[in-house]
């Protein structure tokens, strides 16, 4: 199949209209039509049906249109930008694996410095995942460029770069009734704790980092995100562990004491994590660098 015909097909499905389609691509409005005409005949279905003054695609258009995604986009962004990506042109679509609480941090700065040095380029962070096997399968077909994660990929052909690290603290209400200006081990383990884990290791964070074996904490509630916990600390006499960066952001609007953890603790390190394939990608190499250079200056970072 010709190219061109899924290009002005994706263009259509993005603009819904076929003069907008045209003065996009700089042909002329027939040659658009001409060219849907041809996907119809390819597709034996009328891909588009009008309604008012526009068009709306039908069910196997939207079908198609998700499923060439993809590969169009390689097709059309790849081979160039892998050999010459100048971020200050660049269309192409990044598509990064991350966790919500990690997004908080870095997304902010990442589209601040998009916007400075390359306006044109796309982020996407649409895929979370939750084991191995995913993770390895979507890096090596390249479903994703980039894994933002907690915990490395320790398999042949993958990469891990350590990007930062969050030190840990405990959280809790203002107006505890117990828990004031400080807090000692022995009224740590006596509360009702939010714990928060990563499946991927099947292990509550706090207890993967934690120098020494200590007792088990009093589970009141469990889930996946550090925001959640802080916001539920805020409202109840629970106490929760987490990265300093989202304790201090969250402070500014919950009613929240910050302590230092009672005991010793390594910091919690986010890692990015891409296939070896990606190596001689000019454009996933800008990408790399770029989150270097976000991450090494990310604000609330000590206590």
């Amino acid at each position: 199949m010709d190219l061109n015909l899924l290009k002005t097909f994706d263009i259509v499905m993005n603009t819904r209209s076929v003069n907008e389609a045209a003065v996009s691509l700089g042909i002329t409005a027939p040659a658009v039509s001409h060219t849907l005409n041809r996907l119809r005949e390819q597709y034996q279905d009328p891909l588009f049906i009008r309604q008012g003054r526009g068009i709306v695609p039908t069910n196997f258009a939207t079908e198609l249109h998700a499923e060439i995604q993809e590969p169009l986009s390689l097709l059309l962004n790849g081979a160039k930008s892998r050999q010459a990506f100048d971020p200050a042109t660049s269309q192409r679509t990044f598509r990064i694996s991350s966790h919500k609480d990690l997004d908080l941090m870095i997304v902010p700065p990442l589209i601040k410095h998009r916007d400075e040095c390359a306006p044109d380029v796309n982020f996407k962070a649409d895929i979370e995942h939750l084991n191995e096997e995913d993770r390895q399968a979507d890096l090596r077909m390249r479903k994703v460029d980039l894994i933002l994660a907690t915990v490395p990929l320790e398999e042949h052909g993958y990469h891990n770069q350590l990007l930062f690290e969050l030190p840990l603290v405990v959280v809790c209400r203002k107006d505890h009734p117990r828990i004031k200006d400080s807090i000692t081990q022995e009224q740590f383990f006596a509360e009702q704790h939010l714990l928060w884990k990563t499946q991927r290791m099947d292990n509550y964070i706090m207890d993967s980092l934690l120098k020494e074996k200590l007792p088990q904490r009093k589970e009141a509630y469990t889930g996946g995100s550090i925001c959640n916990s802080i916001m539920m600390a805020a409202q109840t006499d629970w106490l929760c562990v987490t990265g300093v960066w989202h304790a201090k952001m969250l402070s500014t609007m919950l009613p929240l004491t910050i302590l230092p953890l009672p005991f010793d603790s390594r910091p919690l390190p986010v890692y990015m994590t891409w296939h070896h394939s990606q190596q001689s990608d000019t454009g996933h190499q800008w990408l790399k660098k770029t989150f270097e250079e976000v991450t090494q200056h990310l604000p609330l970072l000590n206590l």
